[in-house]
């Protein structure tokens, strides 16, 4: 008995870890499940791996394919004829047992989702019965029997694009790209990877997730249309892709066939629950879950979720904070969302889920300056695009841009300090051109707009939305708008080159501030106000200092908080007390990072370049200064930088004079090359970093000419196995290069090596 598998036609691309994962788990484990949503892979790695493991089943292994069965009383018949028995029997499941009791085999039960009950019953009889016999069952949910281990199969990696540029950063040759330059090449012999289509091929891959099916599906169509057009498709996946291999299964040809067979195994419920929940975008929690969609009676929306996880139509996670997660592929939730539309209930659940993520957005005026911030500012990202999602469907809806314009206006704080200030001042002017009612959200609306357009220096719009914005507070005496109007005309003030006219204007914003108890716009006038102190170096800097970081300790902010703690610092470096500065702003950077994006993060490694550069430390200054370069890059914080920079470059110059080009470049690089973590480490004095001993050899002439080519494969994405086929080396001498290379430079991961060519032109 050798088995039935079946000669693989197309190459097998990826997997590797997941092969080695199911074998090694097949060893311990008498029944091992690949769980997925359809699409993924599950059938084409069971098959992988029962190749991989086949010399350890004297008696072979079996495939089984049970899509082709559609009565789950032909189950255990159907496992006897593929394993070549007689069907001369009432009761084939008696001749099976008897047949497998002494067999040492791998059966694999390939598409059981649909026939779930007959498996499971299948396996708890056989496996009791048996001694050498195991399973390898594909399903999109778990057959839910003993000793059952479970192992779901993910979308394959890929390729990662940076939130800027969009360039490709990291997975080069992630496993989605090279399936899809597989499968295109396959259907198109003329087809050839160039730089020029090479970004949208990764865009395909992230677009469809991964996904393999769909990916094949994408591949097919590359043989009529370029990269760019499948692209620019693909925001309706289903009716791009309904064309495939006329020798795949039925419920593969199609993308849409082959979410429907899902779909057709759904409870109604589960049917209903999946539709409302494609309005979601990026994913969702339970709270989100159970405000947006209807289920009646109540109770059964949580029956129906945990049906959706457990047939793999939808993902669970567990985030670092402990919160569940879900979340739906993409293709999926376009197939759910037509139908929804089809069935006339789309609007309805959008404005559901408008409201709900209004309300989270809302709570940010109060979260903003006090000690939930850094929450608010998490849930806020985590739910991005769920937030751009329901700012489209208002400013889409008739009766919507009134509350796309409170969105937006809630969200300045997150446009502001993680760095979407663009992003932000779009949905705003969007908004505003939409909603011309004169009323207090307008008027904060344009205050809102005003200091996103200040902060881009763009000082000629921000002084036409203030003008508005006074004249309909006025009108309407809103008395905390008009005190947010007062620190903008500072800002506006000082983008005039008028430093200290901001200064004085500032402190007296603070002031009406705290008389109507608007403890955001004090502490934020108060920010602004010891910037301008310090640019002048006014006595004032240590008052107005001080009573920032009482009020932040009174509301207890951590973002603002960190802020005061900033100034605090700063002021004691300018008073030459490098000591007291460096404590202070190292508590600023602990309050940085409880913030993902934190732009202001840069200040604080700034401040501490101050102090070390007044110490004499002068390549922890330069390498605290790269740090902080790196951290700021792509910030659009024009009006703020430019604030800064005034002192800043005073130091740098001081720095530069005193090392010398060559040794402060050296320094400066090897601070930019350190990711966040390790430069919050180095900053906080909690780590050795290598990279503080790494200064002086950080230099081109350091390296060989192959580990310069070699550096140069690393920063394009490449891989240990692509850099030895493009330099025709063995693996392990590229990885011997890349090691040599990590040493040299004092670094310890590629990304540094990345971050270092990027600098050093090689």
């Amino acid at each position: 008995m050798t088995g039935n598998l079946p000669a693989e036609v197309t190459s097998f691309v990826g997997r590797g870890s997941e092969v080695a994962t199911a074998k090694r788990l097949l060893s311990s484990t008498r029944v091992l499940t690949l769980t997925g949503p359809g699409g993924v892979g599950k059938t084409r790695l069971s098959r992988r791996v029962g190749e991989a493991v086949r010399r350890a089943f004297p008696d072979g292994v079996w495939l089984v394919e049970v899509a082709h069965v559609h009565d789950g009383e032909l189950v255990a018949l159907s496992v006897a004829q593929a394993l070549g028995l007689r069907d001369d029997t009432s009761v084939p499941l008696a001749g099976l047992t008897e047949f497998l009791a002494d067999k040492s085999l791998l059966l694999i039960l390939d598409n059981c989702e649909h026939l779930i009950d007959a498996c499971a019953g299948l396996v708890s009889r056989l496996i009791p019965a048996t001694t050498e016999l195991r399973i390898l069952a594909t399903s999109r949910e778990p057959l839910g029997v003993d000793g059952e281990q479970v192992m779901p199969i993910a979308p394959l990696p890929v390729p990662v694009a940076d939130d800027d540029s969009g360039h490709v950063v990291a997975g080069a040759d992630s496993e989605a790209l090279r399936l899809l330059i597989d499968r295109a090449a396959a259907a198109n012999p003329e087809f050839r990877v160039t730089d020029a289509n090479r970004g949208a091929l990764a865009a395909i891959c992230r677009r469809l997730e991964g996904i393999p099916l769909a990916l094949e599906l994408a591949a097919l169509r590359l043989r009529m249309f370029t990269p760019d057009q499948v692209l620019g498709r693909l925001d309706n996946a289903m009716r791009l892709l309904t064309t495939g291999l006329r020798t795949a299964p039925e419920r593969q040809q199609t993308l849409e066939a082959a979410i429907r067979w899902s779909y057709d195994l759904c409870t109604p419920d589960e049917q209903r629950l999946w539709e409302q929940l494609s309005v979601f975008a990026g994913g969702f929690d339970l709270d989100a879950a159970e405000a947006v969609c209807v289920i009646e009676p109540p109770h059964a929306l949580l029956d129906a979720l945990t049906g959706l996880v457990e047939k793999s139509v939808l993902g669970h996670r567990h985030d670092t904070d402990g919160s569940g997660r879900y979340t739906m592929l993409e293709p999926l939730r376009q197939f759910a969302l037509a139908r929804l539309a089809a069935h006339g209930d789309e609007h309805a659940v959008r404005l559901r889920h408008r409201n709900h993520y209004y309300l989270l957005a809302r709570r940010g005026r109060t979260a903003y300056w006090g000690s939930e911030d850094a929450a608010w500012f998490r849930d806020v990202t985590r739910e991005h695009a769920n937030m751009r999602a329901a700012l489209q469907f208002s400013l889409a809806d008739p009766g919507g841009a009134h509350r796309a314009l409170q969105i937006a206006t809630e969200l300045r704080p997150f446009w502001e300090h993680y760095r979407f200030l663009l992003e932000g001042y779009r949905w705003l002017i969007d908004a505003l051109g939409k909603d011309l009612v004169h009323t207090v959200d307008r008027a904060r609306a344009l205050a809102a707009a005003s200091v996103i357009a200040a902060m881009l220096s763009d000082t000629a719009e921000a002084n036409r939305y203030v003008r508005e914005c006074v004249e309909i507070a006025t009108e309407l005496d809103a008395t905390e708008v008009l005190v947010e109007a007062t620190l903008l005309s500072a800002l506006l003030t000082f983008a005039d080159n008028d430093p200290v006219g901001a200064l004085d204007i500032a402190e007296s914003a603070a002031d009406r501030a705290g008389e109507v108890a608007h403890h955001g716009a004090e502490m934020e006038s108060l920010a602004f106000a010891y910037v301008c102190a310090l640019v002048l170096e006014d006595p004032r800097a240590e008052a107005i200092a001080q009573r920032f970081l009482a009020k932040s300790a009174t509301t207890g902010s951590h973002l603002l908080g960190g802020l005061a703690y900033w100034a605090v610092g700063t002021d004691h470096w300018r008073k030459g007390e490098q000591d007291r500065a460096i404590g202070d702003l190292r508590r600023s950077i602990e309050q940085f990072r409880l913030f993902d994006r934190c732009v202001w993060t840069a200040s604080g490694f700034d401040g501490l370049a101050w102090a070390a550069a007044a110490q004499g430390d002068l390549p922890r200054a330069a390498r605290l200064m790269g740090a902080a370069a790196t951290v700021r890059r792509g910030s659009t914080q024009r009006l703020a930088h430019a604030m800064t920079e005034a002192v800043g470059d005073k130091v740098r110059v001081q720095v530069v004079e005193a090392m010398g080009d060559k040794e402060f470049r050296a320094a400066f690089d090897a601070g930019m090359a350190l990711g966040l973590d390790e430069a919050v480490d180095f900053a906080l004095g909690t780590e050795p970093v290598a990279a503080a001993s790494a200064a002086k050899p950080a230099v081109v002439d350091v390296l060989t000419r192959r580990e310069k080519d070699v550096a140069r494969l690393v920063a394009a994405g490449y891989s240990n196995k692509g850099i030895a086929t493009e330099l025709v080396i063995s693996v392990r001498t590229a990885e011997s290069h890349i090691d040599h290379i990590l040493t040299k430079l004092g670094f310890t991961s590629r990304t540094q090596i990345a971050g270092w060519v990027s600098q050093n032109p090689i």
